[in-house]
């Protein structure tokens, strides 16, 4: 690659770009769909690629990819998530969604228009491409299944072109994050994200009268007894050098204030960063609820699912992100130890290729920035072009390297 192209792709983005970047931005947060229904983003999206003169398929289901390039040599991945959550938005944007209950919360929104930025920039040099990317909006983050829908269908292994010589062996992805102010990036080697387990357990019991406690065995006494035997779990049997989460996050049971409850259910989640843990988990649950359920008469039934692996920065990817954001004048900080028990099915990617997940701030400037996935949730939209110019720096050192 010559170095006046290495510049030009590498330049920020000027006043019109960054202009359509937010418009796509703006249009995408005002129709979210959620996970795998995203019909209507996926036209949108569609629409604005031809529109720059490439030729999108879909790939796994909602989801869609380009071919970009036309070298030999080795194909990176560049990666942006579309879904959007079941909360009914708070902002009093005037491009809030319009669709009732459903909001990009998480800033999905900000992650497409990022790439389609980056789609843009790389379109106008089409000609001049001499090697290989492959460009993807998936869906179906928020619920874990669409990275792996999108793998099933090839997009690794050049299958979803017809091209098998197209095979990914390298992968980027960004979130923004509105924990971290504009102007920071993070890109943290080995185990940034979560392992996310999903357990639901019935507490049986025998139902009775609320003035006659002796003739029943109370499921509400007992699942109160499950939760707290839960939290002694982590701290009592789980290496406390090992990052373990357990959350209780709903429980329902009774019908009544004098009728003693014969079933309670609890829903949570579990999130660990190491896989031996992960293995561990639903044997450890279990036996917990079991024990615990039993002391006091009642019976305890587990369902446990495991959603998204932990995801797994590559130390090189991670270090060239982190030396590409660094050289970036409108990138104040940048750093290489950000963790978080969350979970992002990026990591199905990781898995099988050297890969880096890294963090653009997206923070507002006076700190009021909510948390993701809060209906009052709001991107600072100066966040937009350091994604996407970091995601160009990024993918063109590493094909630098790769020649």
């Amino acid at each position: 690659m010559n170095s006046k192209l290495c510049d030009d792709l590498c330049a920020p983005f000027s006043i019109e770009e960054v202009a359509a970047i937010v418009r796509w931005r703006r249009h995408l947060h005002a129709e979210p769909e959620l996970s795998l229904c995203e019909t209507d983003t996926q036209a949108f999206v569609r629409t604005a690629l031809q529109d720059m003169g490439w030729q999108p398929q879909d790939v796994g289901g909602t989801g869609l990819a380009i071919a970009v390039g036309h070298g030999s040599g080795p194909t990176l991945l560049l990666r942006a998530d579309m879904d959007a959550l079941p909360i009914e938005e708070q902002t009093g944007l005037d491009f809030a969604s319009r669709r009732a209950g459903q909001m990009h919360a998480c800033g999905h929104d900000a992650h497409m228009a990022c790439l389609l930025g980056v789609a843009a920039r790389l379109a106008k040099y089409r000609d001049q491409l001499d090697f290989r990317l492959v460009l993807a909006f998936q869906p179906g983050e928020e619920n874990g299944r669409g990275a792996v829908a999108m793998i099933e269908q090839g997009l690794l292994s050049g299958g979803w072109c017809g091209d098998l010589t197209r095979q990914v062996t390298a992968a980027l992805g960004l979130h923004v994050w509105s924990g971290l102010p504009v102007g920071h990036i993070s890109a943290t080697a080995g185990p940034i994200m979560a392992n996310v387990d999903d357990f639901k357990i019935i507490v049986r019991g025998r139902g009775g009268h609320g003035a006659l406690p002796h003739q029943a065995i109370d499921a509400v006494v007992a699942a109160s007894a499950v939760v707290q035997a839960l939290q002694a779990m982590v701290s009592r049997q789980n290496n406390p050098l090992e990052p373990l989460v357990v959350t209780v996050g709903s429980i329902h049971g009774g019908s009544a204030f004098n009728v003693i409850a014969e079933t309670v259910e609890l829903r949570g989640t579990c999130r660990s960063f190491g896989r031996q843990v992960a293995d561990q988990l639903p044997s450890w649950l279990r036996s917990t609820a079991v024990r615990a359920a039993g002391a006091y008469g009642a019976k305890a039934d587990c369902e446990y699912t495991r959603y998204t692996v932990a995801l797994h920065n590559d130390a090189h990817m991670a270090q060239l992100v982190a030396q590409c954001a660094g050289q970036m004048p409108n990138v104040a900080t940048v750093d290489t130890e950000l963790r978080m028990m969350a979970g992002e099915d990026f990591a199905y990617f990781a898995e099988q290729v050297p890969a880096c997940f890294f963090f653009v701030g997206c923070g507002l400037a006076d700190g009021s920035s909510e948390p993701h996935h809060s209906p009052r949730f709001v991107v600072d939209e100066a966040a937009l072009p350091i994604g996407g110019e970091l995601m160009l720096r990024a993918a063109v050192k590493w094909l630098q390297e790769a020649e």
